[in-house]
């Protein structure tokens, strides 16, 4: 499948799917047996090379992914969220234990201490940090999840998430053909999420709405910094369900993007 929107922006990263499965993909790119890593290595080279790549439950080495592509809370207690929130936080000074803190990262490698020490600081403190741990949208289906350019995708393939990589002029596009149908002014999300998050459980969630919003991402430096090797620092990226895919698609075939206006910016 080819994406209109896409073709009438010339765009340099075409849209990619995100798929949910039980099975481990053939002829496709993951990570080696008994490793894991930052997931958007791989969505970065779907993106740029249109390479078909998965990650899968037991590659999960990340405390943010379990829940950003539908595998659980990843928390198996209290203790281990109030790690995660204090680590997402300003580390050692957000916690509410600093002494048991410290103890875990003493068997961390260096550079991993040194950052968990000081904290990602995605949240001021370590309240606002659990509080928003907690509103996640929690799902737990699938062993795998597979991305793979929209021009690959099966007869009988539906993904759960389309993924638009775009630079300044072509998010202003989408923007605007997401926002000609809608009244009010919330029309795009920017949840405090990881970069596997905002492609993931908050674009799941929008397909449970009746009125679904696109996710703009990532926001997290973390997973921006596993992308920057494949995708210029300038583009950012657009996630939404299939159903809000399909309609922005309808939409665009009439649209800024058959105004004089527009092909001033081609």
């Amino acid at each position: 499948m080819q994406s209109k929107i896409s073709e009438e922006l010339k765009m340099k990263f075409p849209p990619i799917a995100l798929l949910k499965s039980d099975n481990k993909p053939e002829n496709a790119i993951g990570p080696k047996t008994g490793k894991g890593g930052c997931v958007m290595s791989f969505v970065a080279q779907t993106i740029a090379k249109r390479k078909t790549t998965y990650f899968g439950r037991e590659h999960i080495t990340c405390g943010g992914i379990n829940v950003g592509f539908g595998w659980g809370s990843g928390f198996e207690n209290e203790a281990m969220m109030d790690f995660q929130a204090t680590f997402l936080s300003c580390g050692v000074e957000s916690s509410p234990n600093p002494e048991a803190y410290l103890e875990r990262l003493n068997h961390m490698p260096k550079n991993t201490r040194e950052m968990f020490t000081h904290g990602e600081r995605i949240y001021c403190d370590f309240e606002t940090a659990k509080e928003s741990i907690k509103n996640r949208p929690v799902y737990d289906e699938g062993e795998y999840v597979i991305f793979k350019g929209l021009e690959n995708l099966e007869d009988d393939e539906i993904p759960e998430s389309v993924i638009f990589t775009v630079n300044p002029i072509e998010l202003t596009a989408l923007i605007q053909i997401n926002t000609s149908f809608r009244l009010d002014g919330a029309c795009i999300l920017t949840p405090q999420a990881s970069a596997c998050q905002a492609i993931g459980c908050f674009t799941f969630q929008q397909d449970e709405s009746d009125d679904p919003k696109p996710v703009l991402g990532p926001i997290d430096f973390a997973g921006r910094s596993k992308m920057k090797h494949f995708i210029p620092n300038d583009y950012l990226n657009v996630s939404m369900p299939w159903k809000l895919f399909l309609k922005l698609e309808k939409i665009s075939e009439k649209s800024v993007l058959q105004t004089d206006l527009w092909k001033k910016f081609i």
